[in-house]
């Protein structure tokens, strides 16, 4: 699969240093760099075709006439739209080639259900598959394909001991492999810690998601990331979460 990525903010950081440079993970705080055992053994640059950095949406005024002339006519298998402003990523299906265009939303203010809409519409029109998760880890994508998207683990237990934890599937951002880590050796005595420790494990490492009230999930995106992440992980220890996963959120967090 070939990627081009166009981003904004340090959530695109963070996501195009976890796909080139997984060795990096360190520099972001979590395990810190003397802590490292460099964990992620993947490396994903060699499907990265190109990296566009742009300016926060902001910076560019309220209207952008001609998007073109800052993004050009992006080419790839699948492009990945982060945090651009609306007059660049209402175009996008217009300008580019490629299979897919996925345009996470780690906050609300990234992309309005209008938007969303528009831009779905555009790329069927198009030929192009579109995929607007939020926030990122919160369904599939193509990126699935290389093992980002959901979180999903395998879990080995020795009775009420987490023996050994792999990643199957991690969020986009890297942060199931933190938790992955910080997990491997714990006993779960009480379940309601075992919930909170897995939720505090995500926050250290630290998840970008938004702490802005979303209308939709009627909830931050960054608490649905909670959620997604603590049910995904205790599923793999066989442990069924669904009560610590309020009622409005259950069908984001446990649909597939």
């Amino acid at each position: 699969m070939k990627i081009g990525i166009i981003y904004s903010g340090e959530f695109g950081k963070r996501f195009v240093a976890n796909l080139a440079y997984p060795r990096s993970c360190g520099y972001f705080g979590a395990c810190g760099i003397d802590g490292c055992d460099y964990c992620k053994s993947y490396d994903f640059s060699g499907n990265i075709e190109w990296v566009i950095e742009l300016d926060e949406p902001s910076m560019y005024g309220i209207y952008v006439e001609e998007p073109e002339e800052i993004i050009g006519n992006p080419e790839s298998e699948v492009i990945v739209a982060i945090n651009l402003h609306p007059d660049m990523l209402v175009e996008l299906p217009e300008i580019a080639q490629a299979k897919a265009i996925i345009a996470p939303a780690e906050s609300p203010s990234w992309i309005s259900p209008g938007l969303r809409e528009q831009l779905r519409r555009k790329c069927n029109e198009n030929g192009m598959d579109f995929y607007s998760p939020k926030p990122f880890c919160s369904s599939n994508t193509p990126l699935s394909s290389i093992g980002f998207g959901k979180p999903e683990f395998v879990v080995e237990m020795d009775g009420e001991i987490i023996s050994d934890v792999k990643v199957l599937k991690s969020d986009p951002c890297g942060n199931a492999y933190y938790v992955a880590r910080k997990m491997k050796g714990y006993i779960i005595e009480d379940i309601r810690e075992f919930w909170k420790d897995i939720h505090q494990h995500q926050c250290a490492y630290p998840c970008l998601a938004s702490m802005e009230r979303d209308a939709e999930v009627k909830e931050a995106p960054f608490h649905l990331a909670g959620y997604i992440m603590v049910y995904q992980f205790s599923k793999a220890c066989g442990i069924d979460a669904e009560s610590f996963v309020p009622e409005h959120m259950r069908r984001f967090v446990m649909e597939d």
